[in-house]
């Protein structure tokens, strides 16, 4: 049975220089036997997976480094899940070679997968050469090599290992777990198995006691340990490590120990048991199996958001991870909350310059967190599961109940439909508009402004209560009314791109609300939200809410004024929501939210818009006269048909009386013909 995690085959490429025992050894390992006579180069061999220890197909390919066999080498080299990298052990310029060329010829053909270093004919090495001395520079200059080992093709020393520590470095490689210079686990296996260990320690006391050792134990591998099994891990580890063992149970620092132990003596199917279990993969995430429990799948007119349980999961790790009880996070605490995750999930490009609610001294507190996590659950649904599993959440747990998918728009206009709880706003400004104000606003609309960003600031994201009078306190956005609003500053270039491709235009089906911004100090900015008005509302269907933020309203000329106030009548939007001072204050934020929730206020007359209108109304006149029409020739044949029945029923009742006329003149005449005689009797 193929190990957890495993490729479904193993390409083993053997290389080296001419004359170093390649052919030689691919020989001794499949027949063991040792070839007089060896070709200059072997047909690539298939192992089925049932010969393989890991059980999983093995192909390993023989390579000439003749000249003429270039490309061949160079093709085979980049399909490898692994190299042989081979030197001959009496003769010392096939070691340097190693160094000298064929670890940068790897590199620069691209290949990035572990390289096993071999010694071939060690039964003809100088006794005074030591295989470790010779080597161990090479190794420290090239960490992608993982292991070093001498064999003997002629003596059939070693050769089936060769290829069994070759497959190991694929199935259970050691690269991602151990630093063999450093003797010591890599950042990202020590985060990982501090997760597990975490996991695994139910009561949250910092030591796994026997109960939880043996729970560990079957999960992973199916069988407990036995009574002087736990005895001897515990007794080697007090006797290594100090502080390893504690209250007759395994600590946190014991537990890595012995990891780092089991890869030391080569037993690294363990640790990977272990990982592949709690469901990472080969690069130490989390992987697809576990991250395809839940189903993102959504309409661009739909949102990604977190239930209440989701947000109260995210509360409860930052109030746990809050030792001071400040409601922020200190750097200390910050480092600890991620120390189970591959990092910080916000240190990348898409998150520089996202501004939330931190503390006056910078420091991310609860609002701020919770806001994060909704604006990347709105943008990035996986991640915040992968986080929420690296952050402890259980894997027995359904994952399900942390999320949730708005309704479509359509359906959230009808009364009794529930609404989203996360809005998103485009908000556009010509060149020349800072838009940063409108997003530092959002934030300080709540509390006092306090600390800068490094990076510009391009999106802002932080809960509006559902009234202006509320005070907008953003620990609401963990429960009760309200939304939280995330605002994207969009430039004129990406506005142009949102506008003029049908990728911007689809884009543009998440938007929620479109907010355009001008200054009353720069007339011209007006005129161009207007323009950009009209073009972002066709590009959108003209289905999209919008309106216009006005800034230094306090500065605006009446003539501005008039022209503001018949371009909203033209357009039939509201007058725009405009503030003075630094920053805008809650009403704005309110407005915008606002003409989200309510968009049939908003939604700007253009010209596609009037035509569309136009053309409804046409087709509906159109089908009124033919309606009309229909109805004419309807009741004209209605009324012929009438007439011909009257006329049929008039000629039916002509032909009924002159048949019942003539039957009487016959009858009368018989009566009279009788009469006759009998009055002549």
């Amino acid at each position: 049975m193929a190990a957890a995690g495993a490729p479904a085959t193993v390409h083993i490429c053997v290389v080296g220089d001419d004359g170093v025992g390649k052919t030689s050894l691919i020989t001794a390992a499949a027949t063991e036997t040792f070839p007089d006579h060896p070709p200059p180069v072997l047909p690539p061999a298939k192992l089925p997976a049932d010969t393989t220890p890991e059980g999983v197909p093995v192909v390993i390919t023989d390579t000439s480094s003749r000249p003429e066999d270039k490309q061949a080498l160079e093709l085979a080299c980049q399909e490898a899940s692994v190299i042989v990298l081979c030197f001959s052990m009496d003769k010392p310029g096939t070691l340097r070679r190693v160094s000298s060329y064929w670890m940068p010829e790897l590199r620069r053909l691209g290949v990035h997968v572990p390289v096993m270093l071999v010694g071939c004919k060690s039964d003809v090495r100088p006794a005074d050469r030591s295989l470790h001395e010779a080597v161990l520079p090479i190794v420290k200059a090239y960490p992608q090599i993982e292991t070093c080992m001498e064999c003997s093709a002629k003596k059939l020393q070693f050769v089936g290992e060769v290829f069994y520590y070759a497959l190991k470095a694929v199935v259970h490689p050691m690269a991602p777990l151990y630093e063999p210079e450093r003797q010591a686990l890599r950042p990202l296996c020590a985060k990982a198995l501090k997760r597990i260990f975490l996991l695994c320690d139910k009561d949250q006391d910092g030591i796994l006691n026997d109960a939880e050792l043996n729970a560990f134990q079957v999960l992973c591998f199916n069988a407990p340990l036995q009574a002087d099994e736990l005895v001897g891990v515990k007794q080697v580890v007090a006797e290594r490590i100090e502080q390893g063992i504690r209250d007759s149970g395994l600590t946190l620092q014991g537990f890595l120990f012995l990891h780092a132990l089991f890869i030391e003596r080569g037993r690294l199917e363990t640790t990977w048991a272990v990982l592949r279990r709690f469901g990472y993969d080969n690069s130490l995430q989390l992987n697809e199996q576990l991250l395809s429990r839940v189903s993102f799948e959504h309409a661009p007119d739909q949102v990604v958001e977190l239930t209440a349980a989701g947000r109260a999961f995210f509360a409860s790790k930052f109030k746990e991870l809050d030792a001071d009880d400040d409601g922020c996070l200190s750097a200390r605490e910050a480092e600890e909350m991620w120390s189970t995750a591959p990092g910080d999930p916000w240190a990348t490009p898409d998150y520089a310059g996202l501004l939330v609610e931190t503390s006056r001294k910078g420091l991310l507190c609860l609002p701020g967190f919770l806001a994060k996590w909704a604006y990347t659950t709105a943008a990035d649904p996986r991640r915040t599961l992968a986080y929420a599993y690296y952050l402890g959440f259980p894997e027995d747990s359904d994952p399900s109940k942390l999320f949730q998918v708005s309704r479509s728009r359509r359906q959230e206009r009808r009364a009794d439909a529930p609404r989203r709880s996360v809005l998103q706003c485009y908000l556009f400004a010509p060149d020349g508009v800072d838009a940063a104000p409108v997003l530092e606003g959002l934030i300080t609309q709540a509390r006092p402004a306090h600390g800068t960003l490094a990076t510009p600031i391009r999106a802002a994201a932080a809960f509006v209560g559902a009234e202006a009078g509320s005070g907008g306190s953003s620990s609401g956005s963990s429960g009760g009314s309200g939304v939280t609003l995330i605002t994207r500053a969009v430039t004129d270039e990406q506005a142009q791109v949102l506008v003029e491709s049908a990728q911007g235009r689809e884009e543009l089906q998440r938007c929620d609300v479109a907010a355009f911004l001008f200054d009353a100090q720069q007339p011209g900015s007006f005129r161009a939200a207007r323009q950009r008005m009209l073009e972002v509302a066709s590009a959108a269907g003209d289905a999209l809410p919008c309106l216009f933020l006005q800034a230094n309203d306090n500065e605006a000329t009446q003539e501005l004024a008039d022209a503001i106030g018949e371009a909203c009548s033209q357009l039939a939007v509201k007058p725009p929501a405009s503030y003075s001072g630094a920053r805008p204050g809650a009403p704005v934020y309110h407005a915008v939210v606002a003409t989200a929730q309510q968009p049939e206020l908003a939604i700007p007359e253009t010209p596609s818009l009037k035509a569309a209108r136009q053309y409804r109304r046409m087709l509906r006149k159109g089908a009124l006269y033919t309606g009309a029409g229909i109805g004419v020739v309807l009741v004209g044949y209605l009324a012929w048909r009438f007439v011909s029945q009257q006329k049929q029923a008039a000629v039916g009742s002509e032909q009924g009386s002159s048949s019942s006329g003539g039957s009487s003149g016959d009858g009368s005449g018989s009566r009279g013909g009788d009469a006759g005689p009998a009055a002549m009797e």
